[in-house]
């Protein structure tokens, strides 16, 4: 875990959340289906891991309400009447019949939600981004994102998050986002949010204010680790597949902080033996510094 002097002397009060994402492939692996075991992995992982904030992509809303009722049976929320967010980018059409979307889960009673649309890239679905604090800490905000697969329109999706990441930073908040940014590390587009401090072979040319918290990875410095098993391999990514699921904090109220990629797991399907997902799971820990 890397540590850090935070760059705020008048913080009032530290926290250490857990962060876990995982792009889910709810349609184009499970259909919309609740009954694939995509439920009982994601219950599994969550409630093994005790993550405070939860994003996740490629959703169905079916998936979603049933995700739902698992972390209420298992008492993961500390409110279980307000701990979820869904937000569509597709209402119908795929999903069995219901929408396609992305999600947030939080550990912690949940504020009022802030909704965002991001340019549109000509294809069926919206892309959205999602940003909710935790009621007791208005100041944190946590944000989930699914950026397009479009070449031409990563780069203005991408600035346009950063732009509303950037106005909560400014205004003294704590930041985290989580999601499938389908940009490798090292995109230019992403050299405005890495932090100078990481400038390796991987990732250089960075003047931004975040750290991605797997970005001190020894697997890969800069990098990090492949959040895919699968796509094309280069020196930049020390060998590894694609790593397109990113975990983002401010620099500026980071303490500490490290992340794992989770090998897929493979029991999913009608005879629980298929991959659950062509994303891994991303967990993440961060020590930052709050007001």
């Amino acid at each position: 875990m890397m540590m850090l002097t935070p760059h705020s002397v008048f913080a009032s009060t530290t926290a250490n959340y857990k962060i876990w994402h995982w792009n889910i492939a709810g349609h184009a692996i499970h259909k919309g289906l609740t009954n694939t075991g995509i439920i009982e992995a994601m219950r599994g992982s969550i409630g093994g891991r005790n993550p405070d904030f939860v994003s996740v992509n490629e959703m169905c809303y079916s998936q979603y309400r049933a995700l739902i009722e698992e972390l209420r049976g298992i008492g993961w929320p500390e409110d279980p009447t307000n701990f979820a967010r869904f937000e569509t980018m597709r209402p119908s059409g795929l999903c069995a019949g219901t929408a396609y979307g992305m999600a947030i889960f939080s550990r912690h009673a949940l504020g009022v939600s802030m909704r965002y649309t991001l340019p549109y890239d000509g294809t069926d679905k919206e892309r959205k981004l999602t940003c909710v604090p935790p009621k007791s800490q208005p100041s944190v905000k946590f944000c989930t994102t699914h950026l397009s697969i479009v070449t031409e329109y990563k780069g203005p999706q991408a600035d346009y998050v950063h732009n509303v990441l950037e106005g909560f930073r400014t205004d003294g908040d704590t930041v985290i986002i989580a999601g499938d940014f389908n940009l490798f590390p090292n995109a230019s587009v992403l050299n405005k949010w890495y932090s100078p401090a990481v400038d390796t072979p991987s990732n250089p040319n960075n003047y931004g204010s975040y750290h991605e918290l797997d970005d001190q990875a020894q697997e890969c410095p800069g990098w990090g680790e492949a959040t895919t098993e699968e796509g094309s391999i280069s020196d930049y990514s020390c060998g590894q597949y694609w790593k397109l699921d990113l975990t983002f904090a401010n620099a500026d109220r980071l303490i500490s902080y490290d992340a794992d990629a989770h090998p897929i797991g493979d029991f999913c399907g009608a005879y629980r033996d298929r991959p659950c997902s062509d994303h891994r799971i991303l967990t993440s820990n961060a020590t930052v510094t709050i007001g």
